[in-house]
Parts: C-alpha cells; structure tokens; sequence
C-alpha cells in the first residue's frame, strides 16, 4: 500500500492513503451507527420498517474521509445538510455511520421515492455549499444510488459497500484532496 507522510494525531504509525482505492479499501470493522435509520417509513420505537417499502424507490449513499482540524466547520455543514434531509418531500429513510479505524470514514444510506426527490436534495443549497467544501475539508469523497426493489429489508453498509466497490473507476478520483 503506497501511503503518505502525514498521520493521524494519536496514530504514529498510520499514514494516510494516497488513492480513493486505498481509502475505500480501509478496515471498517468498527463501523459505528451514529444515526439509526430514522424518516417517515421508520417506526421510531422499534427501528424497523413502519410497512413495506415501496416496491421501486432509489437508494444513494457516499462516504467520505475527512481531515483533521475541519470538525467544526464539518459539523456546521452537517447540521445544514441533516436540517435540510429531514424536511425533504420524497426522503423515506436515512442512517449514518462512522468508522474511527477507517481515517473517520463518515458513510451515509439514504432511501428515496424517486431520483426527482434525490436530485432536489443533492442540487439544493445546503447540500451545494457542503459540496464546494469537500475538496478542502476530505482526503476523498465517493457516491453512487441505485434502485431498491426490498419491500421488507433496508439496505445495509455493507451493501452499500460492495455496490460502491463496483462502480469505482480505475485511476485518480476527481475529489482527491490530499493537503
């Protein structure tokens, strides 16, 4: 694994990955949900589906790797993003999770109705200003969605993993942000 020089404060042996590759390719065996699924098709006191999904809805999720010393301006994007998610017409369901083992990997799965819905999220302010920032504020970012056909299973991680693994060009990601 090609790496570089700069670590992780508290982790004097880890370098940071060099490539969207070797990031995506991290250990995510502590991945920890900091956001239970949560949204109108969720039932808040068991976390399960409040009735079956629908039987087409789109999928999105993305993961980035956030650099030291970004917290605060990260967590006032967030805050944004997340006060604009869950008023969204069309969002069904959303959860978050982090993986401190994985350079903070900060992964998210949202289910939508439809890509109209999706796109009007991804395309409104909040969300536009998050995403000018990235370069500065990430090592890497990557995003993929899909159609989700499971009236009684949300998709997991792990899934959502795995569907972005496919989907990953060769070479350099357009978001690589090293310094």
């Amino acid at each position: 694994m090609t790496t570089g020089d700069r670590r992780e404060p508290g982790d004097a042996m880890s370098k940071i990955p060099t490539s969207l590759h070797e990031f995506a390719a991290g250990d995510e065996s502590d991945l920890q949900i900091v956001v239970p699924w949560t949204g109108p098709v969720i039932d808040p006191e068991t976390g399960g589906l409040r009735e079956p999904l629908p039987e087409s809805y789109l999928v999105a999720t993305s993961v980035g790797w956030p650099k030291p010393g970004h917290e605060e301006i990260g967590a006032q994007l967030n805050a944004a993003i997340l006060e604009d998610l869950w008023k969204r017409d069309g969002l069904l369901a959303a959860t978050l999770a982090i993986s401190p083992k994985s350079w903070n990997a900060a992964r998210n799965l949202v289910l939508w109705r439809d890509k109209e819905a999706l796109d009007a999220f991804l395309f409104s302010e909040a969300h536009l200003t998050a995403a000018r920032r990235t370069k500065g504020l990430m090592y890497d970012w990557e995003g993929t969605h899909w159609i989700g056909t499971s009236t009684t299973q949300l998709p997991t991680f792990a899934e959502a993993r795995a569907r972005l693994d496919a989907v990953r060009p060769p070479g350099p990601s357009p978001f690589h942000s090293p310094d």
